[in-house]
Formats: structure tokens, C-alpha cells, sequence
């Protein structure tokens, strides 16, 4: 069983976040490239920005903690009763 896993990365302050199974808030465990001038107005597709947020001390254990609580959503059995996904355990 092949599981797909998407990535959305969105700001609270621009619409609504998307709909999603899960939804991580991580605001304020890295550096907000927004209160740099000179990042302002990139985003996330832009270099510098990945960059910024990167280097965040304490990122790389945020991310692999986020990876295994994402991963606990990948086994999942559509419940066709209930209309809800249910973790297969």
C-alpha cells in the first residue's frame, strides 16, 4: 500500500489553513522569516527563506518529531460506515 503525504505550508494571517487530517502549528518553534526585511515578501520557494528557517537552532529534531508524527497517519483503512479514516493498527 502506497500512502502519499502532502506538505502544505500556509500563514495564518493570509486565509484559513487548508483542510487536512492533520495540521501541525510550528509558528513558534522557528525563526518567522516574515520579521526579516529583506525576506518579507519571499516565501517558501525562495532560497533564503529555507534558509533562515533551516537554521533554526533546534529544527532538525523538530522536523524528525513532526516526520514520526506524520508517520503514524500512514497506515490508514478508509472506514466506509463511519466515512472517517481510522488508524489501522
Amino acid at each position: 500500500m502506497t500512502t502519499t503525504v502532502e506538505i502544505v505550508s500556509f500563514g495564518y494571517l493570509h486565509d484559513a489553513p487548508p483542510a487536512a487530517h492533520l495540521t501541525i502549528d510550528l509558528r513558534h518553534h522557528f525563526r518567522d522569516p516574515h520579521v526579516s526585511p529583506e525576506l518579507r515578501y519571499m516565501t517558501a520557494d525562495d532560497e533564503p527563506v529555507r534558509t533562515a528557517v533551516l537554521n533554526t537552532p533546534g529544527i532538525a529534531a523538530l522536523v524528525e518529531a513532526t516526520a514520526t508524527a506524520v508517520a503514524a497517519f500512514r497506515v490508514t483503512i478508509r472506514h466506509r460506515d463511519m466515512a472517517r479514516d481510522v488508524v489501522q493498527r
